[in-house]
């Protein structure tokens, strides 16, 4: 166990067998947002049944985190990350295999299980693994993993769709994640926290509905004033998921035993801004994602090949620059970095807004994307080095597990409001614009440019159809005409969508200025007589990489 414990190399070593798991999850999300568009046609959904292809996947992983998160400080964050990686290994097979959008759908949510258990695992084996003074690099090269999956999935999905299908987007994992199950198995060393918690089943049961229903109202909502049942069951809804999440945060302030949300949490001055922070940046990440792909392929006509490889200098660029900015986020620097990022962030999103047009060449885009992916590396690391810094080892688990709910909650409501927003402005572009254009065509004709361009199949995300029963003279004006208005129409609501990430990102730098300076404190002191920088040692005085360290 002393060769073990002196050899400096092996805890980098864990990290990378740890994240490769990670890596995985995190590229079926990019993959899956790169084949939305032909898994549309394939299937024949529209944008709300793809919003809840994705949404289902992040919406159970985000009811299920703080559990995980529990669990990995009951039983050991090994085990947690083994059987999670197991369960989104089969059910990525299964996703494989599904012939409908609700039955992906539902196995989708089985794969956002699997990830909910593995995820804050592997954030809090970095807690464990590495000093304080060393946790901002090696959140780093963990940020660094989902900038690489941003470049990789893409392209991975693009070309799997164009060779294989989307099917194969997700029967790749399935070699894949069985590679990474066993060298997690060997390599990962089985540290047990010496800790027993008790079972928070009230606030369980509270967040996983809150959330849920919060998430459904918000994902099938359509206008108060269609006066239908399926319309009144979305605000009834909306205001059920309100209620149970403010129950779910009295529950938790209240619960003097032990709640599924530590109280010592809220004595950190910079663990819950951290964590909205978070949130808010993953609300524009993932709000952001899928508008960005429909455009680059459903407007400007790009395959998913050709648009993956116009997103993939950019997503490199948050690889590269959170792995860079991990480095230097170690100290005083961090919440500097994380304001320049935000800023970053929010100015790429303006640009890009600005420089969207509906015939340009897609490449024409890139340096917006460059601006606006760099902002988001810069966000990565700083954020999680704030936010766990000052944690205890006893409860890094649990912490991870509601920093990356905030993450995952933050991504569930920015896919669901943002797709809303945008579903909303869109019908109204097209009404409003198809109106305008129907006098160029015959009076015959233009009830039904309107009506087939206002009612387009697909929630109005693809180009309309031209109708049977179109006089052959008329049809192609009829086509190009449709399409013109579409690809105005999309343009124009995707511009004014993007003004409400923008807006939150903005948000988050005012949030900001209530992190401290400088690096946080543990929230336990250290024994007296031991130097804080002393690796790889948990609270109880083992050796955490050493696998029979548990008691």
């Amino acid at each position: 166990m002393s060769r073990r414990r002196r050899d400096p190399g092996r805890p980098w070593l864990v990290l990378a067998v740890l994240c490769s798991g990670f890596f995985l999850i995190i590229l079926d999300t990019t993959m899956v947002n790169a084949a939305i568009p032909a898994m549309l046609r394939d299937l024949g959904a529209g944008l709300g049944q793809a919003l809840w292809v994705v949404n289902s996947y992040i919406l159970a992983c985000a009811v299920f985190l703080i559990t995980a998160g529990r669990l990995g400080d009951r039983f050991g964050p090994k085990r947690m990350y083994l059987t999670g990686l197991l369960i989104f290994t089969v059910a990525s097979g299964l996703c494989g295999l599904s012939g409908s959008a609700d039955e992906l759908t539902a196995l989708r949510a089985v794969q956002g299980l699997g990830a909910a258990l593995l995820t804050p695992q592997t954030s809090a084996f970095i807690a464990v693994l590495f000093p304080p003074e060393r946790r901002g690099t090696a959140f780093g090269v963990w940020s660094g993993v989902i900038g690489l999956s941003a470049v990789a999935g893409p392209l991975a999905g693009g070309a799997l769709v164009a060779v294989a299908g989307w099917e194969w987007i997700f029967l790749v994992n399935v070699p894949v994640g069985l590679v990474a199950l066993v060298l997690a198995a060997v390599v990962v060393p089985d540290h047990r926290p010496l800790i027993r918690h008790r079972w928070d089943l009230p606030g369980t049961l509270l967040a996983t509905c809150g959330l849920a229903t919060l998430s459904y109202g918000l994902l099938e909502y359509r206008r108060p004033a269609t006066g239908d049942l399926a319309g009144s069951a979305t605000l009834l809804s909306l205001g059920a998921g309100t209620a149970l999440l403010l129950a779910f945060v009295i529950q938790q302030r209240t619960n003097h035993d032990e709640p599924l949300v530590p109280h010592v949490l809220y004595g950190q001055r910079d663990f819950v801004p951290a964590a909205a922070i978070g949130a808010g940046v993953y609300f524009a990440v993932t709000g952001t994602a899928l508008p960005l792909l429909l455009y680059l392929q459903d407007v400007l006509g790009n395959t998913p090949l050709a648009a993956a490889q116009v997103t993939a200098p950019s997503a490199f660029t948050v690889g590269l620059v959170a792995v860079v900015v991990g480095r230097l986020s170690n100290g005083p620097r961090a919440r500097p970095l994380l304001v320049t990022g935000l800023l970053v962030y929010a100015a790429g999103l303006a640009l890009t807004a600005a420089c969207a047009r509906p015939g340009m060449n897609a490449w024409r885009l890139l340096p917006a994307m460059l601006v606006t992916d760099a902002g988001i590396g810069c966000t990565l690391a700083p954020a999680a080095k704030i936010a766990l810094g000052g944690i205890a080892p006893a409860v890094t688990a649990s912490a991870s597990g509601v920093l990356n709910t905030a993450r995952q909650v933050g991504g569930v409501l920015g896919s669901a409001v943002v797709g809303a927003l945008l579903r909303a402005r869109l019908a109204t572009e097209l009404r409003s614009r198809a109106r305008a254009a129907a006098p160029e065509l015959p009076p015959p004709l233009r009830t039904l440019f309107t009506d087939t361009v206002t009612h387009a199949p697909g929630d109005g995300i693809t180009p309309p159809p031209t109708p049977t029963g179109v006089d052959p003279a008329q049809a192609d004006h009829f086509h190009t005409l449709a399409d013109a208005v579409f690809r105005h129409a999309f343009v124009h609501a995707w511009r004014t969508t993007l003004v409400l990430p923008i807006g939150v990102l903005l948000l988050c730098c005012l949030l900001s200025r209530r992190l401290s300076a400088g690096d946080a404190t543990p929230s336990t002191p250290p024994r007296r007589g031991r130097h804080v920088r002393r690796p790889g040692r948990h609270a109880a005085g083992r050796p955490v990489n050493c696998p029979c360290s548990h008691p």
